[in-house]
């Protein structure tokens, strides 16, 4: 897995403002066990080029632009990965049994950036370093989460070598103000805008080879309102330059239960 996220020129105001900082800003290293259900997937020549997160020992979640136009001898998916250079413990490179994309995802302006892969064999959960990871609704108060991947540095950069993370910042908007770039593609109905956060560290924002990974907040368990639970409310899917400066399109996940569930059940439940 090389998925990363990079973060370039300085710190991003939900207004739009940037404070000029001309340096790179790097995120901060992943480590092992810290994101435990970020997958990376590969292509026949065994190099990342999107990130997923697993949703149950058969399904990986992604984004549609991800796997669109690609077959199943084409893709692997590796859990269990956090260095692309070093070998993981728990590391597992699995072969795609099927793709399924939203039936209406659109290719061009990305509506509905969401599909699934089903895995040729189950995942082995140990529940620390490979592990599935829920998802809901994003908080509409804090609004804080965490990117991670291993996507590129910079504008037309590589892929990262190592898994990195930053936190990210829900932006509230509506079809009018539009999103950044998107102002004429963005639905908030099914999508989310994000820029940097300014009230987390360490600030990032997606870049290049970032496609599918998650938008992740901790977010208070209904049952027990003393337990945080690492909960995915998004899926990369679309940003105009890797700056801080730019605001980038997720999909938002809770949209999608009914078809998430009925194409590929339930999601376990802890032991």
């Amino acid at each position: 897995m090389k998925f990363l996220i990079f973060l370039i020129a300085g710190f991003y105001y939900a207004t739009g403002f940037v404070i000029r900082n001309e340096r790179i800003i790097e995120g901060e290293l992943a480590a092992a066990g810290q994101f435990p259900y970020v997958v990376s997937i590969t292509d026949e020549n065994n190099r990342h080029f999107c990130g997923g997160f697993i949703y149950n020992d058969r399904w990986i979640v992604t984004a549609a632009s991800c796997v669109d136009g690609k077959t199943i001898y084409q893709l692997k998916v590796v859990v269990g990965q956090v260095s692309a250079i070093n070998p993981d413990p728990n590391e597992d490179s699995m072969a795609v049994y099927s793709i399924v994309s939203f039936p209406e995802y659109n290719s061009t302006n990305k509506m509905n950036d969401i599909a699934l892969i089903k895995l040729s064999k189950s995942i082995q959960f140990d529940y620390e370093n490979v592990d599935f990871i829920v998802y809901n609704q994003f908080d509409f108060v804090e609004r804080v989460g965490m990117i991670m991947g291993w996507g590129a540095n910079m504008d037309g950069g590589y892929e990262s070598v190592n898994l990195r993370y930053a936190a990210g910042f829900i932006l509230f908007t509506n079809v009018s103000t539009g999103c950044g770039t998107y102002s004429d593609e963005f639905d908030p109905a099914i999508m989310m805008c994000c820029g940097v956060s300014i009230v987390a560290t360490p600030p990032g924002s997606p870049c290049m080879y970032d496609e599918g990974s998650p938008f992740v907040q901790e977010l208070v368990d209904p049952s027990n309102s003393s337990l945080v639970i690492p909960t995915a409310v998004g899926i990369f899917s679309k940003t105009p330059s890797c700056q801080l400066s730019s605001r980038s399109v997720y999909t938002r996940l809770s949209v999608y239960y009914y078809w998430l569930k009925n194409t590929a059940g339930l999601q376990p439940t802890r032991p």
